[in-house]
């Protein structure tokens, strides 16, 4: 049975020797909705929310990581990063600014639930701005933390930083070269998220041809969705996460099974939004998609109920969009240790 967030202090002590033996690559985005992270076994999605501690979490999963700190420089105490947190006081996410502050102690749980005890990481991720480099930075350690009640002892041995986008985009690449004989052709690659749209344009030989991010992201629209349901009950708006929940749920009831009914308020705001996504995709892109001979939907934003009816007809779907972006970045992780060889 796995222990609870209160009792993980007794860990397991067997640690196995860290060593270029048990070298692996890791894939990582965090974003505003989710953490997305690829190694070459499976793949992670973990809800971008988190809790410090609290005594009726006693149990972990794929899906909610409880986690506390050993010895690391990334965050002390306990921690609890994933899903069904909602209900209790004090959750934190990645919106109000706090993304320099928790992308690295996310990352970190992520990081020791996927990989095998005394593992070297190789590690790819995206990076949402410059600015956040320096706060990313420090993941390139020795770390022993407990997640799920498990000790993980590892070493972060390499970090490469890439713009956000560019992972999704190599993926679908290398996806068309493998379901197809025939040249792949420019495409641009539209990574809705949460804070942001990254538009990412690759030529027929795979390499950049533009880059632009815009904003702001999906948790734009439930913003308004909030706003727009408070006016109706004249109450106090319900959070942006109430409102997601609600949506990916498609039960469009506050929280996902609150009283409060928000569909027709979904289906009117939804094609405002989209339109005003678009005019500011093509001011800052607009090179970049009169280059792409596909252009391509992905990121968690790509899941949006009826969002697809709203996009001009030469916009595809990815398959599995939010997956993309940390299996893109999976390829360049392991090419970091190619090129190590």
């Amino acid at each position: 049975m796995l222990q609870s967030l209160n009792t993980v202090s007794s860990p397991d002590t067997t640690v196995s020797p860290i060593g270029r033996d048990r070298t692996a690559a890791v894939g990582l985005a965090v974003g505003n909705h989710a953490i997305k992270l690829s190694t070459a076994q499976r793949d992670y999605v973990i809800r971008s929310q988190s809790l410090s501690y609290h005594p009726d979490l006693v149990s972990g999963t794929d899906s909610l990581l409880l986690g506390e700190e050993i010895a690391t420089n990334i965050f002390s105490g306990k921690l609890a990063v994933g899903e069904n947190l909602d209900t209790y006081n004090g959750v934190q996410t990645l919106g109000h600014g706090l993304k320099g502050e928790l992308y690295a102690r996310y990352a970190l749980l992520a990081i020791a639930h996927a990989v095998e005890n005394g593992t070297v990481v190789n590690l790819a991720v995206s990076l949402p701005t410059s600015q956040m480099r320096p706060l990313i930075e420090p993941l390139e350690n020795s770390h022993v933390v407990l997640v799920n009640g498990q000790r993980r002892e590892f070493s972060i041995n390499q970090i490469t930083f890439l713009p956000e986008g560019l992972g999704a985009a190599t993926r679908m690449r290398e996806l068309k070269m493998q379901r197809s004989s025939q040249p792949v052709p420019s495409f641009a690659a539209l990574d809705f998220g949460g804070g942001n749209c990254s538009v990412v344009g690759l030529d027929a030989d795979g390499a950049v041809a533009g880059f632009a991010q815009t904003t702001p992201g999906v948790m734009s629209l439930y913003g308004s969705i909030a706003a727009a349901v408070a006016a109706e009950s004249g109450g106090i708006a319900p959070t942006d996460d109430a409102i997601r929940l609600g949506v990916e749920a498609q039960t469009y009831r506050v929280g996902g099974y609150g009283q409060k009914d928000f569909r027709t308020i979904y289906d009117e705001l939804l094609p405002q939004w989209i339109s005003s996504q678009l005019s500011e995709i093509r001011a800052k892109a607009g090179d970049i998609l009169d280059k792409s001979a596909v252009k391509v939907v992905c990121g968690g934003g790509a899941k949006l109920p009826g969002l697809m009816a709203h996009l001009p007809s030469d916009y595809a779907q990815a398959a599995n969009p939010q997956q993309l972006e940390s299996q893109g970045l999976l390829e360049f992780a392991r090419r970091m240790g190619a090129d190590a060889e």
